[in-house]
């Protein structure tokens, strides 16, 4: 047992478990016996970090691209990402006026327009399945073309009825940065660099859904809620080119040897296997042989090295081909299937259902603070979002702790690393998100000065950054070669938000914010505590998918 997470006995290697920290004295890489300093690490404190997965000797490969390729790609998704993730939620603060303008209640509107949320549940399955069969960046490039032709068409609506069908036509555009960018993440970054890298791109996203309507406030109460959608049109029309010229494909297919962490035989032994003659290791009296087996890898190992890199020619194709040789119907029904693996569907119930109240939140707002005692303005309730905007901020340390945490972990386990270390810091999650969800309702019943709800509704985005990093690593480690499709199965998150925004509204209406909120917090508490489990029997449940005919079809089809 290690750190708590029990052991599997079925399998030689489980999938997600790999070498991370091999210097266990100050001068040697060591591993079973065996010196590891072939292998290739981090430099500086993470001299003794295995670098996961292995990169190959190709220049095409993206683990080997320079630095700032790597981290110039992120920042321009990451900022498309963040007017994706304002763009559904923007008009929210005008929803009062609005309804006066089509003649609509309040849940009407709300309700109504929040099936744009249930076309991003649905289509992000056609996009995993484009993306898997034809890349990455095709996908990206497609799906910010429909959210400028989608802008441009809810500037120019007249009507509610073309206003709702242009944001369900940008809904479907959405849905690429909802399941691609942590996929593209684990393409070109290792393990021990990720935290930080999910966190930069989850900051982006919270400040769109959540910050947004800072600035979409004034935009309405001065210009219009059409405006929002032009303005975002003029972002989107940037991004295209953005992507064309500085977004490559990043998928890559690497010998499987190179992928530590992936398959059920230990890629480890293999590399080291390679590099040094064959039986030398098994006349090596310290190395620790497991089952008094000596695994020699008979076929050639595919370094790459012989392949050119892409000209920036090559790298500006939309579309350099087909990717996979699937059939794109399977790819499109995969991830259905993946909700029955029990890592994913932890992180469904978990991330799926904790962001979607986030989300149901936004579209409030203005009912519960435009009457007394707050009678604020469309304006007023935008900048609200000036509190989920500092928990953004201040949620960015979630990534370099989760992180280090992995590290830490990782040494005391012997090297050893394990997806379930990435769920370590959902403590944290628990304990803010009962103060967030409890006091935002209480407040709210009491009629508290408005300093303290706002607060705590920034408490609760503060608490989400910790268990989003953590469930986006823990899903992208369980299941890196499936990533798109497991992160599809997850937004199946948006058809529950659909529902719930449909009858949020009256629910609070009838009941009150108090009593709202407590079953939320209650929700929050039992999604919390299934962590416990998934840490306890998570490698277990890994080995199950591995090797059980049932789930090892699922993955193939």
């Amino acid at each position: 047992m290690g750190l708590g997470i029990l052991d599997d006995h079925h399998l030689d290697h489980v999938p997600g478990t790999a070498l991370l920290a091999d210097m266990l004295d100050a001068q040697h890489h060591r591993y079973h016996g065996r010196d590891t300093s072939g292998l290739k690490h981090g430099t500086g404190k993470n001299k003794d970090i295995v670098l996961v997965p292995q990169p190959s000797e190709s220049p095409r490969d993206p683990l080997n691209w320079p630095q700032w390729k790597k981290e110039l790609l992120l920042l321009i998704i990451s900022l498309d990402t963040a007017v994706v993730g304002a763009w559904g939620p923007m008009i929210s603060p005008g929803y009062v006026d609005m309804a006066k303008q089509f003649n609509l209640s309040y849940n009407s509107l709300n309700g109504g327009l929040g099936w744009a949320i249930f076309a991003i549940g649905l289509s992000c399955f056609i996009t995993n399945a484009l993306a898997v069969k034809y890349g990455r960046r095709p996908v990206m490039m497609l799906g910010n073309l429909m959210l400028f032709i989608s802008s441009v068409w809810a500037y120019h609506a007249k009507s509610y009825n073309s206003l709702l069908a242009s944001r369900i036509f940008g809904a479907i555009g959405m849905s690429p940065f909802e399941v691609l960018t942590t996929a593209i993440i684990g393409d070109i970054y290792f393990v021990h660099e990720r935290g930080l890298r999910l966190a930069v791109w989850g900051f982006c996203l919270t400040v769109g859904v959540g910050g947004g309507s800072c600035i979409s406030g004034y935009i309405i109460e001065d210009l219009g809620w059409n405006w929002t959608y032009g303005i975002c049109a003029c972002f989107y029309g940037a991004f295209i080119v953005l992507i064309f010229f500085f977004v490559p494909e990043t998928v890559y297919k690497r010998d499987p040897a190179y992928n530590l962490d992936l398959g059920t035989t230990d890629h480890t032994d293999e590399i080291l296997d390679v590099q040094s003659p064959v039986g030398e290791e098994a006349k090596d009296p310290t190395k620790e042989k497991k089952d008094h087996v000596v695994r020699t890898r008979t076929e050639p190992l595919y370094t790459g090295a012989d392949e050119k890199p892409y000209t920036w020619w090559e790298e500006l194709k939309p579309v350099r081909g087909v990717e996979s040789d699937e059939n794109l119907l399977l790819i499109t029904v995969r991830p259905f299937g993946m909700l029955l693996f029990p890592q994913v569907l932890y992180g469904f119930i978990t991330y799926g259902l904790s962001t979607s109240w986030l989300v149901v939140m936004i579209s409030v707002l203005a009912q519960l603070f435009t009457v007394p005692p707050y009678n604020f303005s469309v304006s007023d309730v935008g900048l609200i979002s000036i509190a989920p905007l500092v928990a953004s901020l201040l949620g960015l340390i979630a990534g370099p702790m989760n992180d280090w945490t992995v590290k830490k972990l990782a040494r005391w386990n012997k090297g050893i690393y394990e997806p379930e270390f990435r769920l370590s810091l959902n403590i944290l999650t628990f304990i803010l998100g009962v103060i967030g969800f409890f006091g935002f309702g209480a407040s709210l019943e009491k009629k508290a000065a408005w300093p303290g709800p706002v607060i705590l509704y920034g408490i609760i985005y503060f608490a989400m950054a910790f268990l989003n990093i953590g469930i986006y690593g823990y899903i992208t480690e369980c299941h890196r070669s499936k990533a798109p499709e497991a992160f599809a199965s997850l937004n199946l998150r948006n058809v529950y938000s659909f529902g719930m925004n449909y009858f949020i509204s009256s629910w609070i209406t009838k009941q009150g914010p108090l009593q709202v909120f407590s079953v939320i917090g209650g929700l929050h508490i039992f999604i919390c505590l299934l962590t416990i489990p998934m840490w306890i029997f998570g490698k277990r449940c890994r080995s199950m998918t591995a090797r059980v005919g049932f789930f090892r079809k699922i993955q193939q089809t």
